[in-house]
């Protein structure tokens, strides 16, 4: 018996546009538990090397078009797909202001305050020292996504395509996508080096898939 189709490429066989939204493979600050935002651009490390290495074995031949946060993480990581990527700059991460580089306890117990109402509602608070909130963070990367399904449109129905990006800007879209509320994000964190499956049927999106 063969193999059974992926998920994604059931979506595509029906018609659907089945996106991949795909977290870099791991740099330093994620081994560390550093802030690693917008304004940070560390490079893979060597776990990270690895990860974007069977990501690209596990994806080979299965997208037919790449999109790509600027930051050199996510570059890497889309290096490996097989496919010249487009670059948009309404992928890039959270910027996370003060936070960039600092230790996640040292911070917490630094800027409480920020992170109690950080809890309460992060679509309205900014992080301090000049950083975003999860609100414009989710109003950038919907604007990125919307060339995404502009490209789809002028193109044949039925296609998979992968989006290179960051923890924070993905789980963000996916509640602005789903109409679920920025305070819901940590539901949908991803693993480094793996996806989370959404699809577009022309009327709004669905998630099909976890962590692949």
């Amino acid at each position: 018996m063969g193999e059974a189709p992926r998920p994604w490429r059931r979506v595509a066989a029906h018609g659907g546009l089945a996106v991949l939204l795909i977290r870099h493979g791991r740099t330093a600050f994620n081994a560390q538990r550093r802030f690693c935002g917008g304004r940070s651009d560390p490079p893979l490390d060597a776990r990270g090397s690895e990860q974007v290495g069977a990501l690209g074995q596990r994806l080979a031949g299965e997208l037919e078009r790449v999109y790509c946060s600027p930051q050199r993480r996510a570059l890497a990581t889309a290096a490996v797909l097989g496919l010249e990527p487009t670059v948009l700059e309404g992928l890039r991460e959270l910027d996370q202001g003060a936070l960039e580089g600092c230790e996640f306890q040292a911070s917490l117990a630094e800027h409480a305050e920020f992170f109690r109402a950080w809890k309460v509602d992060p679509g309205e608070v900014l992080v301090p020292g000049g950083g975003e909130s999860m609100g414009l963070l989710a109003d950038r990367v919907a604007r990125a996504m919307e060339r995404v399904l502009a490209d789809h449109d002028a193109e044949p129905r039925g296609r998979v395509v992968g989006v290179v990006g960051h923890q924070m800007a993905q789980a963000a879209f996916v509640c602005r996508a789903l109409g679920e509320p920025l305070r819901r994000w940590q539901e949908f964190e991803l693993r480094n080096a793996t996806a989370n499956l959404l699809v577009w049927d022309g009327r709004a999106w669905s998630l099909l898939g976890r962590n692949l």
